[in-house]
């Protein structure tokens, strides 16, 4: 491993008959550290008999993302796959990531390293779920796809239906802010708040404000969640 390491809610209604200012709008929270960053996404440039492909990014030093699936279904399900084209316009693929098993979605949002160029060494935050986020895949993109845990997170959003107030699960990633601390990459939440599905000290699904909550990832130490300054290592997968 070479490397490691809006929710801007606008109040709109103005109380004119009362004669009161609109109320001020609740502002994103402000954060350090670096938003994902925007690869292109493109028309699929490649035909292959046995992949199903969702969209492709295009990383700015001739290579490509693509997320796909075969088009028999299988168990494993979707992937990541990076490749580009030799000389003589064959595709060569050269990272293939761990499947999403039975999630319908693994849509990755990228968080280039500091220093370095937005397509060399990143990290990858892959949204796993079906109709809602089940959390995000971390993985550090490194010419390989190296699988290093799973963040239990989601973002909240409240919905009418059925005249029914009901709680949805959606994509994080978009939120996520990444800095890096010394050899340590630190996550953290502009929003308001998150949907933590385990805080890994036995309780299950709360919403949580999000300033309570942060993930770092290091080398030594593995994933960690901490909450409310508490350090909860990540527990693997059995």
């Amino acid at each position: 491993m070479k490397h490691l390491f809006f929710l801007g809610v606008v109040v709109a209604s103005i109380a004119v008959a009362c004669g009161e200012p609109a109320p001020a709008p609740v502002q994103e929270p402000v954060l350090p550290g670096h938003a994902p960053f925007p690869f292109a996404t493109i028309d699929d440039n490649i035909e292959h008999d046995t992949l199903l492909i969702h969209v492709t990014f295009d990383l700015g030093d001739s290579t490509f993302v693509m997320v796909a699936q075969n088009v028999a279904d299988t168990f494993e399900g979707l992937r990541l796959y990076r490749y580009r084209f030799s000389a003589d316009s064959t595709v060569e693929m050269i990272a293939v990531s761990p499947p999403a098993y039975d999630s319908w979605t693994m849509l990755p949002t990228f968080f280039p390293m500091d220093n370095l160029h937005p397509s060399d060494a990143m990290w990858v935050l892959a949204n796993f779920g079906e109709k809602e986020s089940w959390g995000q895949k971390l993985l550090l993109l490194d010419w390989e796809f190296m699988d290093m845990g799973f963040l239990d997170i989601a973002l909240p959003e409240r919905t009418m239906e059925d005249d029914t107030l009901r709680l949805k699960r959606r994509n994080i990633a978009p939120f996520m802010r990444y800095q890096e601390s010394g050899d340590t990459a630190v996550f953290r939440f502009a929003c308001d708040s998150v949907f933590l599905y385990d805080d890994q000290a036995g309780v299950l699904d709360q919403v949580l404000y999000a300033a309570r909550v942060r993930y770092t990832f290091h080398r030594d130490e593995g994933l960690v969640l901490w909450l409310d300054g508490s350090k909860r290592p990540v527990k693997k997968p059995a």
